[in-house]
């Protein structure tokens, strides 16, 4: 009989200071012999959806590899930020100082991220700098209305719809209001047909309105490409998100620095947040980054 191999998984809450909250994600240790078969039928095996495997790499401290139920993505945030959360509190990376720089290994590139001490919660808060955002295709918003349920007068027609990327090519609807978002009954096969030859893997719908008073954002994700019909909070996203507002004007920019406060996963039951930092001016966005803490709440050994 062939001896299996136990591989160790920890499920984690993203984005989230609290059990059950964020975006739920899993974190395999040690995945460097793991097969690409593997690699897809774990997070079915698994059932959360989302999952980092976490290796060596030759050119950063470590690699990641980021599978959803629809195949391998580029980069995810929320699983950026299990996984250094985890090998934080696993005793993986090193943390004795208030920041640890960490360099990872994504198909989106090498990414710098910084591990962030807080005494006060004894959480680390997990920083990514995100590649610089590209501003790519536009789409007519009438197509969006109608494959989302809502009216015209829905989206704000002063910004238009377009696919950002900081790492993931993520298209960007802003509408008005909360109800509008609220009130969002995805046609999924339209959506479908919408996206067969796009330039973006999923959808960001957001509104400036938002339900807690310490936030700046709300926002609804849809990735049914990836297997995932709505995701409950969504890092990846945010950062092309934040780079998107500053460049149309939809939040007056502080220099050097604008912090944004991005709120996701109520309409779920998962609420989370996303704090996302945009270095420049409208016409010269020189940084980004995206940041958020975690829980772990599940700790096993598979067996393949």
């Amino acid at each position: 009989m062939r001896r299996r191999r136990g591989l160790t998984f920890l499920q984690v809450d993203a984005f989230t200071d609290v059990p059950f909250g964020g975006n739920p994600a899993v974190v395999v240790l040690n995945a460097d012999h793991v097969s690409d078969e593997i690699n897809q039928l774990l997070p079915k095996e698994l059932g959360v959806g989302q999952t980092v495997f976490v290796s060596e790499s030759t050119v950063a401290d470590a690699r990641f590899r980021f599978m959803a139920p629809g195949g391998e993505m580029p980069f995810s945030g929320s699983l950026t930020v299990a996984a250094l959360h985890v090998m934080a509190e696993e005793g993986i990376i090193e943390t004795s100082g208030d920041v640890t720089s960490v360099s990872v290994e994504t198909k989106a590139g090498v990414l710098s991220v910084e591990v962030v001490k807080n005494e006060e919660t004894n959480r680390p808060e997990i920083q990514i700098t995100v590649r610089k955002p590209e501003f790519l295709a536009t789409y007519d918003p009438r197509d969006y209305a109608e494959a989302l349920g809502l009216s015209l007068a829905d989206i704000m027609s002063s910004s238009p719809i377009q696919t950002v990327s900081t790492g993931t090519p993520q298209l960007m609807i802003p509408v008005s209001t909360l109800k509008a978002l609220d009130r969002i009954r995805p046609d999924w096969s339209r959506l479908g047909e919408l996206g067969r030859n796009a330039d973006y893997v999923s959808i960001q719908v957001f509104t400036r309105q938002s339900i807690e008073p310490t936030s700046d954002v709300h926002v609804r994700h849809f990735a049914p490409s990836l297997g995932i019909n709505e995701d409950p909070v969504t890092g990846s996203a945010a950062g092309g998100m934040g780079s998107y507002i500053i460049r149309y004007g939809l939040m007056e920019p502080t220099y050097p620095v604008t912090s944004i406060v991005v709120e996701q996963g109520h309409s779920m039951g998962r609420p989370g947040k996303v704090f996302v930092e945009v270095r420049g001016d409208p016409e010269n966005i020189q940084q980004v980054k995206v940041s958020g803490t975690a829980v772990t709440i599940l700790k096993g050994t598979i067996y393949i």
